[in-house]
């Protein structure tokens, strides 16, 4: 009896879709620390948010939902990058919304 390998599985190359939805979530995680500048640029434009930089006494930022939406947004890039491919427009759509969610905190409170 001799031996014979067995040829190895392989997987089929990703489709062109599933490149751009990867493409899509770099650009969106790139851009996410601009857009948050930028927000608290604009934020410190106005007057209120101006006096609350010289003399306090604004709400507190909410920190901890700041940190979860980013964390979500994270793991939704994550996802958007590496998951199975059936799942990957989903990843990026909350991607893209957690952050949006994330930014719009940033003129809330200033």
């Amino acid at each position: 009896m001799t031996w014979t390998p067995r040829p190895a599985a392989v997987a089929a190359p990703p489709s062109a879709g599933a490149a751009r939805i990867r493409v899509r979530a770099l650009v969106a995680a790139v851009l996410f620390v601009p857009a948050l500048v930028v927000a608290k640029i604009l934020v410190l434009a106005t007057e209120q948010g101006s006096r609350c930089l010289m003399y306090g006494g604004c709400a507190p930022f909410p920190v901890l939902l700041f940190l979860a939406l980013s964390g979500a947004a994270l793991a939704a890039t994550v996802l958007a990058l590496a998951g199975p491919e059936r799942m990957r427009p989903g990843a990026l759509t909350a991607q893209l919304l957690l952050e949006l969610v994330a930014v719009g905190l940033v003129p809330v409170f200033p």
